[in-house]
């Protein structure tokens, strides 16, 4: 697998700290500057543009053929925190709500949140779409660096027609690719009703299909107090919700996965994993320190199943290669007697399909399925744990700053040395081919822009003010990018240069 982060930028949770807040007063109008292109998109610059976004994509139009896909190929990149108005009742519509009984489209375009938080959300669902979460449903396109920050969000009726795939920032998406994305939001969805087929549910995406996830991460938790779904079942991952024929790698989730009563009637099953209860395709560098704890009757009939998965909770179709990842996660499956399945890394997998596990690690108090390999807590808390997992690369670092339990984080987290970001400073794209863009919030200036190589070598500085670089004569590979801002202080940031 072609690796699209190997490590891109610092913790985007340090990102814009003290950047401009907009609140969105429920009104929607369009941008002003930009033109589009990856080069100059469009600047979302307050709440009320982003909810131009989606009116204009949800707009009710029958074709005779099928839903429309819009602002393919279209840019945009955020440019203050979005406060998005529950507490004043407002409501958000998903940019995107195609849906079986609604002629409403689907988004298609390249969005860059540029580390800015959003935060303050409910979901509406008073619409008949299927797929929920700040974009619902998404044809190719991509969505990069979004944090969602806020302590708990509540959802307080979750119903659709059918399965409801929701996740806090994509409910749906085919054909897409999805980086440096992070949820800190517990969430809670206080009542799942699905009048067919079940729910599938994810921290930060409820399905994906065909598409590459990389260096995204959940630390909220996850709690369903009230499930209530016919046909099917429930899937709930940490992070995203089902994935199919998708490649991941540098993901991680840290939240905890409750569901704390429910039914699943006339048939169906229960799946849960820490990063996503079903999946296909390839999954490298990724880790789970969340715990799951599923309390949910499945009706007992033919072919139904209970799984629960340290990363991967079950495989029923094509393949599955995991390699140099890990889990940590304590497993309780309980509500009734119907035969449950465990895995420390996968739990159910069909007899048609083929799993392949490789250099992958598993805390030794889940049974062992022969997937993954089980070490004890206190070897996977040590330099030597962090050793084995990068027997193939250097990605895992030691948990010093105690952000995850004491198990090994991304060594991400220590690659760029603790700057002041209260400038509120982006950099775009990432990875880039052509030029990088530099932003500023507070009207900041900046002094000097400077690129070198990972071993220390300047390879081009620019002493203006201009918010760009043109970097077309460097070669693919990694970089630093150091910025100098008029009253003294600096930025770092690494960058991929394509």
């Amino acid at each position: 697998m072609k690796k699209i982060t190997l490590i891109i930028i610092a913790v985007l949770m340090e990102l814009a700290l003290n950047a401009q807040i907009s609140v969105w007063d429920g009104t929607a109008e369009r941008w002003t500057h930009g033109s589009g292109t990856e080069d100059d998109p469009y600047l979302i610059e307050n709440a009320q543009q982003l909810a131009y976004i989606a009116e204009k994509t949800n707009e009710n139009v029958y074709n005779g053929v099928n839903h429309r896909t819009m602002y393919v190929d279209t840019c945009f990149l955020l440019t203050v925190d979005i406060d998005f108005g529950a507490s004043s009742g407002l409501e958000w519509e998903p940019i995107g709500t195609a849906g079986n009984l609604s002629w409403k489209g689907k988004f298609g375009g390249h969005f860059d949140g540029g580390g800015h938080s959003m935060s303050n959300i409910n979901f509406s669902y008073q619409n008949t779409s299927n797929f929920f979460g700040i974009f619902g449903m998404m044809e190719g396109g991509s969505l990069r660096n979004i944090l969602v920050d806020d302590a708990e969000i509540h959802i307080s009726e979750a119903y659709a027609y059918t399965y409801g795939q929701s996740g806090l920032i994509l409910g749906y998406g085919s054909n897409v690719i999805v980086e440096n994305c992070i949820n800190k939001a517990d969430v809670v969805w206080d009542h799942i009703s699905m009048d067919i087929n079940g729910c599938v549910l994810g921290g930060l995406f409820g399905q994906l299909g065909n598409s590459i996830v990389s260096n995204c991460h959940n630390y909220g938790n996850i709690r369903l107090p009230n499930v209530e779904l016919m046909h099917d079942g429930a899937y709930i991952g940490g992070l995203c919700g089902v994935i199919y024929e998708s490649d991941i790698d540098n993901c991680s989730n840290l939240g905890d996965i409750y569901v704390q009563g429910g039914d699943v009637y006339w048939g169906g099953i229960a799946i849960c994993g820490g990063i996503a209860s079903v999946m296909s395709g390839s999954m490298e560098y990724c880790f789970n320190t969340g715990d799951c704890d599923v309390n949910i009757v499945v009706e007992e009939t033919n072919n139904n199943v209970k799984s629960a998965g340290g990363l991967i909770g079950g495989v029923f179709t094509s393949t599955l290669a995991i390699s140099n990842s890990y889990s940590a996660s304590n497993i309780i499956m309980s509500g009734n007697n119907l035969p449950t399945y465990y895995g420390g890394i996968v739990g159910f997998v069909a007899d048609t399909v083929q799993v392949e596990v490789t250099d992958s690690y598993y805390l030794d108090n889940i049974a062992n399925n022969n997937y993954g390999i089980p070490q004890s807590e206190a070897f996977m808390k040590t330099q030597d744990f962090v050793n084995l997992l990068n027997a193939n690369g250097d990605f895992y670092a030691m948990d010093i700053m105690n952000v995850n339990k004491g198990y090994p984080v991304f060594e991400r987290y220590y690659s760029v040395e603790e700057t002041d970001f209260a400038n509120g400073i982006s950099v775009y794209p990432n990875p880039a081919k052509d030029v990088v863009n530099i932003t500023f919030s507070n009207n900041a200036k900046c002094r000097s822009i400077d690129i070198y190589s990972i071993d220390g070598r300047l390879m081009k500085s620019q002493n203006d003010s201009f918010n760009k670089i043109n970097i077309a004569n460097l070669t693919s590979g990694l970089y630093l990018i150091k910025v100098r801002m008029n009253d003294g202080k600096e930025f770092t940031e690494k960058i991929v240069v394509k």
